[in-house]
This record gives structure tokens, C-alpha cells and sequence, in this order.
């Protein structure tokens, strides 16, 4: 029954904030009868909510849950000052995410001023191989994970921007993730260009990607990838004393 009940919670996404009761059968593979019963639950529990409309939506019990889990409130305490710091300082759009599975989870973000298509949101999930983040997390992950993504082909590219690249591509790209400590992504036909780093806990294992995008016109990599290595030392450093650490000051930037 708590499979069944995920299965009704995981029908909502991004793109599906409001659905029908028909509607989160359909998208849970439960009949229309258990998905009732299991709604009519979860809403008494908090964890959805019945709309004006007869809609349900998640409710914020669920979100409240969420929020407490690790390493979420350590990552997001430390380095959330640093997001602040960074889009004041470049105005560029800038994220904090950590690896789930074959995708990053974006655990928090911050808009810059650039009218750039952003297609991701607080909560959701990125690829890993498009975006420099990703590339970051995918790079400290291992070889096995890579690899395993590599034979089954299940590394996401947005095809209508331009051709995916090869498993030799891509493993000449983690190798120069490995090699630098920055990931800078660049897609031909897009109007954005990513650079991700790594942020790490006293064991210097890689937790998290701090990123920013760029506009493919703009303002130029030489220029950011100093502030994000600084916030990235800044936060290795909150995480590794437990508490929150004082971001650099740039003001003399």
C-alpha cells in the first residue's frame, strides 16, 4: 500500500502541479477506486490537498518533510549565503545540486537578471552529461556509474539543440572535470553556456555542485570561475566546521 501511495505522490511533477483524480490514476497505474481511497488519505494526512475545483496538488506537510531531510539542511545552510553573494555580484542565474541516482536534484537556485531559457525549478531534476553541474557530480561519482550510463545510452542530451555527444566525448570530458576542478559545458547551438564546481565535506568527498549560467554572449568564464572556486572553498570550509560559513567578501571585485 505504500508503494502505491508514492506511486500517486510521484504523479505530480513540474508540468502536472494539478490533477484530476482520473488523472492521477492514469499517470500511477492504479485503478481509479485505490487511487481514491489512497488520496482521500493522503489529503487527511497533509501530504495532498483537495482544490475548489475537485484538483488535488501537494500539499505542504509534504514539502515540510522534505525540507528536514540530510543533507539538505546542512548543504543548503551553508552555501545559501554564497548564492546570494554570487547572483549579486554577477547577476547571473546560479544552483546548488546534489546527485540522485543518474540525475542532479536541484536543492536550491537563485534567478539572475539575464532573460535566459531556464528550464529547471526548485526540487526538479537535471541530466547529468548536459549540464556542467552535472558533469561535476557525474565526474566524482566514479567510473562505474559513467560507464554503466555509457553502455545503456541513457545519458540525456536535448537532440534539438545539437547532436549528442559520444561515449568518448564524454569521457574526455569527465576527464577534464577530474583534471581541473571546474566543468564549463558549452552546446553549439545554445544561448548558454554552464560552469559548474564541486563542493566538499571534511572528507573531501564531493556532496554537492554549485553552478551558473551564463549567456553564450556574455559574460566570459575567466570572470566567474574565480567567485564560484572562492564560494566553493567557502562552503567546503561551513560544512566541514558544522555551521554556516561567512561568505568572501568581494566587494573590491
Amino acid at each position: 500500500m505504500l508503494r502505491r501511495a508514492v506511486r500517486l505522490l510521484e504523479a505530480f511533477d513540474a508540468e502536472h502541479r494539478h490533477l484530476t483524480l482520473g488523472q492521477m490514476a492514469s499517470r500511477a497505474d492504479l485503478p481509479l477506486s485505490t487511487a481514491s481511497r489512497l488520496a482521500g488519505q493522503l489529503v487527511e494526512l497533509g501530504l495532498l490537498v483537495r482544490e475548489g475545483n475537485g484538483a488535488f496538488g501537494v500539499g505542504l506537510r509534504l514539502w515540510e518533510l522534505a525540507s528536514l531531510a540530510e543533507p539538505t539542511v546542512s548543504l543548503r545552510g551553508a552555501i545559501a549565503p554564497l548564492l546570494d553573494d554570487l547572483v549579486s555580484v554577477t547577476r547571473q542565474h546560479v544552483q546548488l545540486v546534489v546527485r540522485d541516482g543518474e540525475e542532479a536534484l536541484v536543492l536550491d537556485r537563485r534567478d539572475g537578471r539575464e532573460p535566459l531559457p531556464i528550464y529547471y525549478h526548485l526540487g526538479g531534476h537535471i541530466p547529468l552529461v548536459p549540464t556542467a553541474a552535472g558533469m561535476v557530480l557525474l565526474a566524482a561519482a566514479g567510473a562505474s556509474l559513467m560507464e554503466s550510463m555509457l553502455e545503456r545510452g541513457t545519458y540525456r542530451w536535448p537532440l534539438y539543440e545539437c547532436p549528442r555527444p559520444s561515449a568518448a566525448d564524454v569521457r574526455a570530458q569527465v576527464a577534464e572535470v577530474r583534471r581541473t576542478d571546474i566543468a564549463v559545458v558549452r552546446r553549439p547551438t545554445s544561448p548558454v553556456v554552464s560552469v559548474g564546481v564541486p563542493v566538499r565535506d571534511r572528507d573531501r568527498r564531493v556532496v554537492a555542485a554549485i553552478g551558473m549560467l551564463l549567456p553564450a554572449d556574455g559574460l566570459p568564464v575567466t570572470r566567474v570561475e574565480p567567485l564560484l572556486r572562492a564560494s566553493a572553498l567557502a562552503a567546503a570550509r561551513g560544512l566541514s566546521a558544522g555551521e554556516r560559513d561567512r561568505p568572501p567578501d568581494w566587494s573590491g571585485e
